[in-house]
């Protein structure tokens, strides 16, 4: 049965890495067991959060944690918890903010799309320091009583604020850290790092490389924090009159309505398939890293006399993973038009397009499989031989005529 092409949709080969918008990585059939056997029966989800909470804190060297539907959930949870802390009325009021408490500081050169995570809860982003440098002093004055967090970002180029720095100004103020490492963790001694370095919160994706599923994700930090966040995403619809105890950790803290993070719930399914995934990970931290060797070479082998291509090795330091990179500046041919073809031919392929804007692809051997390498390298040879398809048959012939001189 091939569920997809049930649907009328093509698979493709996967040359970006654990992309959403390609559903990000294969789970293992590990992983994929696990689920289906989760899926088949039910428990208390607090009980299975304080559990599997517990096991990945262990597993992944954090004081606690807590199993998100992905960072950008663990962002805006997070980021509530900030907020509002475990105040009921102030959980009940987001994306009202109760309180003064309600700016989180962050580096201009830290800004990312994902800031909406943070300000859909309710947050005010207020920025620090210049894209190329950032002073203490300019964190400093911003930590007033109208504080709620600081939001830091790892490997951003430039001279600004080490996650010590910040953490050292804000706690001093009573301010929490708080992390966006998305991209950055595992390896876990970044993580390790990261709490070295005094931060509260850290918001961790688990479809990357973790390779659990695309939807979860861990936030994990400080107990008390943490300890917070159910009350704001698990509502659990329950009368306090007949709330028993929960059987893992012996809490009696009932769940409050229907929190901020109500849209953020997570799946039975998601939790113990990252809880599997993250044991499979540090079990064998390298496990998958000589396949990508493997499929890397293919097409470095495939172009290496083809001098349309210069390819060139190089590392994706956010997931820590070789990669390289395909200059097509010297084919003669447009690169966003290859990009195109790849993805209307056979096989169907999604490539790095980031540095495109300068004719360069980038292959990230995480999502591919066997002889997806040497796929990729062949079509690739092939776009390039036919001009882009003569760049999509002269632009459709120039729009077929202008619509006939209209």
């Amino acid at each position: 049965m091939d569920v997809y092409a049930d649907l009328g949709i093509r698979t493709l080969i996967n040359a970006v890495g654990p992309a959403t918008r390609l559903g990000g990585l294969a789970l293992s059939d590990e992983v994929t067991e696990a689920m289906r056997a989760a899926g088949s029966r039910n428990v208390r989800m607090d009980e299975l959060q304080e559990a599997a909470g517990a096991e990945i804190a262990a597993l992944i060297g954090a004081p606690a944690a807590y199993v998100t539907n992905g960072a950008a959930a663990a962002l805006s949870l997070a980021a509530a918890v900030c907020l509002a802390g475990d105040r009921p009325a102030a959980i009940d009021n987001l994306p009202v903010v109760s309180g003064p408490r309600r700016r989180v500081i962050i580096h201009r050169a830290h800004r990312d799309p994902y800031d909406h995570a943070v300000t859909a809860v309710g947050a005010e982003l207020v920025e620090i320091g210049y894209p190329s440098s950032t002073r203490p002093d300019e964190l400093a004055r911003e930590l007033d009583e109208r504080a709620a967090a600081v939001l830091w970002r790892p490997g951003r180029g430039g001279e600004h604020l080490s996650i010590a720095q910040v953490s050292e100004l804000a706690h001093r103020a009573g301010v929490p850290v708080l992390v966006d490492a998305a991209l950055d963790v595992p390896p876990l001694d970044r993580l390790a790092a990261l709490f070295d370095g005094g931060a509260d919160l850290v918001a961790i994706s688990g479809g990357k490389v973790f390779r659990g599923p695309q939807t979860a994700g861990i936030l994990c930090g400080r107990p008390d924090l943490v300890g917070a966040v159910a009350l704001h995403h698990q509502d659990m619809d329950i009368r306090p009159q007949t709330w028993q105890r929960s059987e893992v950790t012996g809490s009696n803290l009932v769940r409050g309505r229907h929190g901020i993070g109500r849209g953020m719930k997570v799946g039975r399914e998601q939790i113990i398939g990252l809880l599997v995934a993250v044991r499979a990970f540090v079990r064998d931290p390298d496990a998958h890293r000589q396949h990508g060797r493997q499929e890397l070479a293919a097409i470095r082998d495939a172009l290496a006399a083809d001098p349309r291509c210069v390819v060139r090795d190089t590392y994706d330091h956010h997931l820590d993973v070789p990669v390289i990179e395909i200059d097509l500046s010297g084919s003669g041919v447009s690169t966003d038009e290859v990009v195109r073809e790849l993805d209307r031919g056979t096989p169907r392929i999604h490539i790095g397009e980031d540095l495109a804007w300068r004719d360069v692809l980038v292959v990230n051997p995480m999502g591919l499989g066997a002889g997806d390498g040497a796929a990729l390298a062949a079509r690739l040879i092939e776009v390039l031989d036919n001009g882009g398809a003569t760049a999509r048959d002269a632009a459709e012939s120039a729009a077929d005529g202008s619509e006939v001189g209209r």
